[in-house]
């Protein structure tokens, strides 16, 4: 069975770490803010970039996707349900099993995220599918 896991949650609350407990193939729009040489985050809150950020995680899930791997985590914030909604399509494409993982816990946010920021998501935030 082919696995799409949709792990969402607020900045800090584990999504990116249950991700890698979950498949060997993680992705997330933070990878674009991320230089894999050295691991260091820096994000950029410009309107272009996070449309990059998204746009770039969804074409890496998707050519997951077509090497079949067996499990795909995708880790995002998913505040509300369209954010979502390409993944569902992928997988649906594809043939994969989409199984939405939701983290509640608050653990330390380590990309900096003010807490105002971390409360408009809270405020916004929809049931997916």
């Amino acid at each position: 069975m082919k696995v799409l896991y949709i792990v969402r949650g607020l900045s800090g609350s584990g999504k990116t770490t249950l991700a890698h407990q979950l498949s060997p193939v993680v992705h997330s729009a933070d990878d674009w803010f991320t230089d894999e040489d050295v691991g260091n985050y820096d994000f950029n809150p410009d309107p272009s970039e996070l449309g990059n950020a998204h746009y770039t995680c969804q074409m890496s899930v998707e050519s997951g996707m077509q090497e079949q791997k067996q499990k795909i985590a995708v880790a995002n914030t998913f505040s509300q349900a369209w954010e979502a909604e390409p993944y569902f399509k992928l997988a649906q494409k594809y043939g994969y099993s989409p199984f939405v993982v939701e983290c509640q816990n608050t653990f330390k946010n380590v990309h900096g995220v003010p807490q105002e920021t971390i409360e408009a998501m809270r405020e916004r935030w929809e049931q997916l599918q």
